[in-house]
């Protein structure tokens, strides 16, 4: 995991890091209205500790939603190094090829 996450662009690890932070956000609002509001008996504790499981599943599905998103901004980023470095090379061998027709050009 900490590896996928170094070989992130920063583009892709901005939108991580927001995600973590949305998400510990709802958690932490949601404990804070909880502990504000008093039960009405011992049903309701015991209602609210049960967990919804389809919101569950909805944000499991939501994170795995994110993760293809993240991984396939990731596969952008290497597509981008390669061409980059396609790139590179192609326009050292055009600096060559110029300088040697400079020499040519002095020389003849």
């Amino acid at each position: 995991m900490e590896q996928v996450i170094s070989e992130l662009p920063p583009s892709a690890y901005v939108i991580f890091v927001i995600s973590l932070a949305v998400i510990y956000a709802v958690q932490r609002f949601g404990l804070w209205q909880g502990q504000n509001t008093e039960p009405a008996s011992d049903k309701a504790l015991v209602a609210s500790v049960i967990v919804d499981p389809s919101a569950l599943n909805h944000l499991s599905d939501e994170v795995k939603a994110l993760r293809m998103a993240i991984l396939d901004v990731v596969e952008v980023g290497k597509e981008m190094t390669k061409t980059e470095s396609h790139m590179a090379i192609e326009l050292d061998r055009i600096r060559e090829e110029m300088r040697i027709q400079r020499e040519i050009s002095r020389r003849g």
